[in-house]
């Protein structure tokens, strides 16, 4: 069963204009052809300089579009008055390298593509949600007739204001996810692996129609389909999340288990039991958690405990100092210490400014 309409996605929402149809497509029938011809060939995506430009300039010739090859798009490639882009990635366009000035979502509904990140190669599958920060230096390629993806493009004010509490809700994979989106400069993207998941892509599904049409406050419905779109991806899909090593050494696939195992386990576990349960030595281990989280087991401990202080000051009206034994401190001023140290309030101020929205 495919999670998706074919049907809905043959409408334009990037290169052809209003009522002007099948231009997409003819596009594509040229791209193909040139691959075919050998500007393109399979064993080769990355193109050269030179034949980007001369396949830019013959697409604007023979279609009369404004279609740029540019290795640097800037926010100014999302129309002016919106917020987000949902666009249909034109198949057998040859890999380019190029950057982007805001955030980018790539959902592949069916087929596979090739993807260039960081000098790496991923071959993404049926389901996948691809999500890159700004900067990041990457390279997509589909090169057959039954690939469909779709691309989201955020502006950067408008990703951090719509997600930026989705992404931080007091979790340490939240926090993660995060720290990996807005401040890992070299490897800054986060790979779903969502599979046939229809309730997520028939929210995608709403979103490119909304696109297309030309409602009233159209701009404004995008932001929120996209935002739900955004929140149950993150509910139905936080454990098939492949996340890269910061370090560019070699990766963990499972390391999110780690992450929720230290957050369900936070109150008793250690380095050694963890290390047995994973059947890892804690050397490695240890290499493994610095590495992508930039902190030590026991400092990713601490911060667990409070998160998890911060969500009970909000939610219930238990005394601080029961709450210091809950996560974990039997010594209340050692507790009300760190946690200065980690909001700059006190946990007293932190529940009055909280429960008071």
């Amino acid at each position: 069963m495919k999670a998706y309409k074919q049907s809905c996605y043959n409408t334009s929402t990037m290169y052809s204009p209003r009522g002007t149809d099948n231009l997409d497509f003819k596009i594509e029938d040229y791209l193909k052809a040139k691959t075919k011809s050998g500007l393109g060939p399979e064993e080769d995506y990355l193109i050269e300089i030179e034949h980007e430009s001369e396949i830019s300039q013959e697409i604007t010739r023979r279609f009369h579009v404004n279609f740029q090859m540019n290795h640097k798009l800037e926010e100014s490639f999302i129309s002016s008055g919106n917020d987000l882009l949902i666009a249909r990635h034109l198949r057998y366009l040859p890999a380019f390298l190029h950057t982007h000035s805001f955030f980018e979502i790539v959902c592949l509904l069916n087929g596979s593509c090739s993807h260039y990140i960081n000098g790496q190669h991923q071959h993404l599958s049926q389901g996948d949600v691809l999500i890159m920060a700004p900067g990041t230096m990457h390279a997509i390629h589909a090169a057959d007739d039954d690939s469909l993806v779709i691309n989201i493009l955020i502006r950067s004010s408008t990703f951090h204001s719509a997600f930026f509490n989705t992404l931080t809700n007091k979790t340490i994979l939240g926090d993660f996810f995060q720290k990996t989106l807005y401040r890992n400069k070299e490897h800054s993207y986060l790979l779903f692996h969502a599979g046939n998941d229809d309730s997520l892509f028939r929210i995608l599904e709403y979103l490119y129609l909304e696109e297309c049409s030309e409602k009233r406050y159209k701009n404004a419905v995008k932001n929120q389909i996209a935002e739900l779109f955004f929140s149950i991806l993150l509910r139905n899909h936080e454990k098939d999340v492949f996340i890269p090593n910061p370090t560019g050494e070699n990766d963990e696939p499972d390391f999110v288990f780690l992450l929720k195992y230290m957050e369900s386990h936070y109150q008793n576990t250690s380095l050694k039991e963890m290390a047995d349960f994973f059947h890892y030595s804690e050397r490695h281990l240890i290499r493994l958690i610095q590495d992508y989280t930039g902190m030590s087991f026991s400092k990713n401990i601490q911060q667990i405990r409070l998160n998890q202080a911060a969500a009970l000051l909000e939610e219930t009206d238990l005394p601080v100092s029961e709450i210091s034994a809950q996560i974990g401190y039997s010594n209340v001023s050692h507790f009300r210490k760190l946690f200065m140290e980690r909001f700059s309030v006190s946990p007293y101020d932190f529940r009055q400014a909280h429960q008071c929205r």
